[in-house]
Parts: C-alpha cells; structure tokens; sequence
C-alpha cells in the first residue's frame, strides 16, 4: 500500500468530512461503481420484481431479502474503493472487484452473520448494550475483505479502531443506515409524483407509506447502497489514519523531499 498514491488526502477528519466526501469521492468513481452496481445488485431488483409480482410475497418479507443481500454484497463496493483509493477508474476492473470478494465471501457470510447475532442479542437486553456492542463491530468487513483477517482478528481489528471513537462509529452507522432509508423515500416520493401526478398513471409499482413498500422504493435503497459503504469506508480509513498515523508518515515523506530539493538547489 503506497500512502503517496492515495486519491483522497489522508488526514483526520471529522464525521461531517467523511459524510461530505462520500458523495464526491463516488461520483469520481461513477463508472466502475456503477457498473458494480448493475452487477451486484441488479440481480436483487429482478429477484424483488418477481417476488412481489409473481409470487404476490408482502413487503416485509422483500424487505428481509434486500437487507440480507444489501449486507452480504455491500463488501464488493468496500473492496471497490479499497482499491480506488489509490488506483484512478481507468487503471482497475469491475471483474477483479468481484473475484476479490468472492474469495472472501465465505468469511464474509460468517462474519455478518455473527455480528447481527450478537447485535441481536444486545438488542433484546436494554439499548444501551447496542452502543457498546456497535462500535465495536462496525468494522469486521473491511478487516475481514481488505485486510485478509480471520474473524477472531477482525474483531479485534474492529475493537481497536473503535476504541475511544464510540460516538464517531454510532454516527457512521447510523448514517450509512439513513441514507439507505433517505434513499427509498426520496426515489418513492419522486418516481410516484411524476408517474401519478404527471403522467395520471397512478402507482404502478404500489407506495411506501401505504402499501408498505414500492418498486421505486426499492431502486432508491439499492442505489443508495454503494454510497452507504463509502461512508463506511471513509470512516474506516479516518480511523486507520488516526490509529496509524498515517498522515504524519505522509508529512515526514513531505519533509524528506523538500530537504532533498534543497540540498540539490543548494549544489
């Protein structure tokens, strides 16, 4: 890993940076993330569409399906702009994304699998145990996909980063799930006005506050998804640039070439 290769200035940042840089940090990436996105999850919103339509499933149960697949397959984008931020669109492969992470995927299925477990469990306690659970396990699959960690590691990995940045990874957590949910109201409220209201077409698709869920609700959660894991993922490098001090490795380098400018005007 080549820190003087990095696309986003590595520096401590506060939450609000990290929410701000996620949006320009994937449209910079637009192409490979997007064609991601057609990949991994236009598969989900075919299966949706054939639930709902031929098997008549209710919303709730469609729901389950896209969560589960939302949390599985959100690490491809992880590996993705692992791997972005230090390589420009033109330079990477949307196939060896993909590869990536099904080499991981059975570490991956367990590694989820165990941490909404545990944050189940925590759940049916009191609230509080949330909060200190959470933190904690916020960053098992970036360890467990971009650092190659066996569980038992990414769980350390992920305790260590959190440490003393509760407040910090609750509030990555709890962004990367708002947007999810910004995303299915905005696309429902939008697509259903202008497919009702302009053109009289009514709500094909069914409407998220009275039915429970809509096709274009849908679409917005799953687009939202590939932004939801670059805040993840900028939290998570904000924290290995704390922990690791890699901005001030960055600075050191800085000096080092500036002394060495020097010494070459100098002679």
């Amino acid at each position: 890993m080549n820190l003087l290769a990095a696309r986003v200035v590595l520096r401590q940042r506060s939450l609000a940076d990290s929410l701000d840089l996620a949006l320009p940090f994937c449209l910079a990436n637009k192409r490979p993330l997007g064609v991601l996105a057609v990949v991994v999850l236009g598969p989900l919103a075919a299966l949706t569409a054939y639930l709902r339509i031929a098997r008549h499933w209710p919303w709730p149960a469609l729901w389950a399906v896209c969560v589960a697949w939302s949390l599985l397959f959100e690490g491809v984008f992880t590996v993705a702009l692992g791997e972005l931020l230090f390589k420009p669109p033109s330079e990477v492969r949307v196939r060896t994304f993909i590869a990536r992470f099904f080499r991981r995927f059975p570490a991956i299925v367990v590694a989820v699998a165990v941490r909404q477990v545990v944050l189940a469990f925590a759940a049916t306690l009191v609230i509080f145990p949330v909060f200190i659970v959470a933190p904690s396990s916020i960053f098992v699959p970036e360890a467990v996909l971009l650092e190659g960690a066996t569980l038992g590691k990414a769980l350390a990995r992920s305790r260590a980063l959190a440490r003393n940045r509760g407040g910090t990874c609750i509030g990555i957590w709890v962004a990367s799930l708002l947007l999810i949910a910004l995303g299915a109201v905005s696309m429902d409220v939008v697509c259903n006005s202008v497919v009702g209201f302009v053109l009289q077409l009514g709500s094909p698709t069914g409407e998220l506050f009275e039915n429970g869920g809509s096709g274009f609700a849908v679409l917005g959660a799953l687009l939202a998804v590939p932004l939801a894991a670059a805040v993840r993922f900028l939290g998570y490098v904000d924290l290995r640039t704390r922990k690791e001090g890699w901005d001030i490795q960055l600075r050191f380098v800085a000096l080092a070439e500036q002394n060495a400018l020097w010494k070459r005007r100098a002679a």
